[in-house]
């Protein structure tokens, strides 16, 4: 697909509209620094790179449990109590002290200090859960991936609407200037005599239309550039000066469209590196550890203790240092049937899981499939714009001739220039709209680029061809 001359003028005239008259006043942005600048400070990636690094120290949370566990603890008892209290005016007045329970350290002032170690030495449920913190984690890391993709994929297609919005405004501003060329002839065969009154005032007409629909093209463009400032996390009153590079040029090569009758290999992509897919099938292994972790209480629990430490109260006879060295070991018998309910339920959840899995995959490789059926109807419907421009390019031009010559009246000419603006905004439209699709299948393939270094050039375009 061969661009015409009024083509590529058209695109020089993009290059004006989206860069030479602002250049003073936006700074450029190319469709790289798009990127990184999203993947950098786009709020909601920000958002789960937060989860990742909070699943991150989850894992090391659920380690812990087989670290040994230190802990010191002091305690300060002051009592007294009528219960070491007794009578003892019947006992000798030499031996009424050794009845004195009270001072004998039954009650009074009491301080401990101890330090506890304990190690677990087995139990399958925390062996569960360091298993379940491993699989949260990659799942986290698939999620922030996922997000990363997501952010690269909105910032392409909002960096091509505004390029799409650019190259209608161009087709609009040229459609004003061919008016008022179409308006300034009627006017003068008007004068001369040559035309009637009618033919001045469809040209007005035409022309009123033609400017009308330069402002709404010009408050798309800006409309298209706040979305993409959402997407980067930028200002949404910022404007830049887009920098297009050959996308206006972008011819689709005809091989794709052939390699796209097998999908195989685009379902084994999807496969191996869609995140919704991975992450579908992470959470199967996490509902079938969860499964583990609740047979896991039927296991007995091991685990080692000692601690060491002195104690000290009013009297000084009663203080002495001591410790102490346990085994434990756990082994459950009966909690009302609680475990067997537990398994009951995270076995069933095991099986929703694995349904969910299956739904997402076909999911994603529906949506390769109906991305591939799209990019060959689009690219058939470019091939088709393209060669209607060109007939409309013609038909314009000839009846601007005839209409000089007097052989044709301002209605075919008004007739002939909206058919002109029509094939070629359906040119812009069919390329974008190709661009922009082949973005969703980079997406579900879970192939698109998320480092601007990427989209320095249109390699990203053969990704996965």
């Amino acid at each position: 697909m061969k661009l015409s001359p009024f083509h590529l003028c058209l695109a020089f005239l993009l290059l004006v509209v989206t860069g030479i008259s602002h250049s003073q006043e936006s700074p450029k942005l190319s469709l790289a620094e798009a990127v990184n600048t999203a993947i950098q400070h786009n709020p909601e990636l920000e958002a789960v790179r937060k989860d990742a690094e909070a699943a991150t120290l989850g894992k090391a949370e659920a380690r812990s449990y087989y670290l040994p566990q230190v802990k010191f603890s002091s305690d300060a008892t002051k009592s007294d109590s009528d219960l070491f209290e007794f009578d003892t005016s019947s006992i000798p007045e030499e031996f009424q002290d050794s009845f004195n329970f009270g001072d004998m350290g039954f009650a009074g002032s009491f301080f401990t200090n101890k330090l506890t170690l304990g190690q677990l030495i087995y139990d399958r449920s925390v062996i569960g859960q360091i298993n379940l913190a491993h699989l949260q984690e990659e799942a986290a890391n698939w999620q922030r991936t996922g997000q990363e993709q997501q952010v690269a994929f909105e910032t392409v297609s909002a960096y091509l609407d505004i390029l799409l919005a650019s190259e209608i405004l161009g087709v609009q501003k040229q459609r004003l200037q061919l008016a008022d060329k179409q308006l300034q002839t009627t006017q003068t065969s008007f004068d001369a005599g040559l035309r009637i009154r009618t033919d001045v005032l469809r040209a007005e007409l035409s022309r009123s239309s033609a400017e009308r629909d330069v402002v709404s093209a010009e408050i798309a463009v800006k409309n298209a550039q706040v979305a993409l400032n959402k997407i980067m996390g930028t200002s949404l009153t910022s404007f830049y000066t887009i920098e297009s590079g050959d996308l206006p040029h972008y011819d689709p090569p005809q091989d794709i469209i052939t390699n796209m009758q097998n999908l195989d290999p685009y379902f084994s992509l999807a496969q191996d590196n869609n995140p919704a897919i991975k992450i579908s099938s992470l959470l199967v292994e996490q509902s079938y550890e969860n499964i583990n972790i609740a047979r896991g209480e039927f296991y007995p629990r091991v685990s080692i203790g000692g601690s060491a430490g002195f104690k000290d109260s009013s009297r000084p006879e009663l203080e002495d240092k001591e410790w102490a060295i346990q085994a434990t070991v756990e082994i459950p018998i009966f909690e009302g049937g609680r475990r067997f309910a537990k398994v009951r339920r995270t076995t069933k959840q095991n099986e929703a899981s694995a349904k969910r899995y299956e739904e997402t995959a076909r999911t994603v490789l529906t949506s390769v499939e109906q991305a591939s059926l799209a990019l060959q109807e689009q690219f058939r419907n470019l091939e088709i714009a393209v060669k209607a421009e060109r007939v409309a390019q013609e038909n314009y031009e000839r009846f601007q001739n005839l209409y000089q010559e007097g052989l044709a009246d301002s209605l075919d000419i008004t007739q002939s220039l909206t058919e002109l603006v029509v094939a070629q905004t359906d040119v812009v439209r069919a390329r974008y709209g190709y661009l922009k699709i082949y973005n969703n299948l980079l997406l579900a393939t879970g192939t698109i680029p998320v480092t601007g270094d990427a989209y320095n050039t249109i390699q990203w375009l053969s990704i996965i061809h």
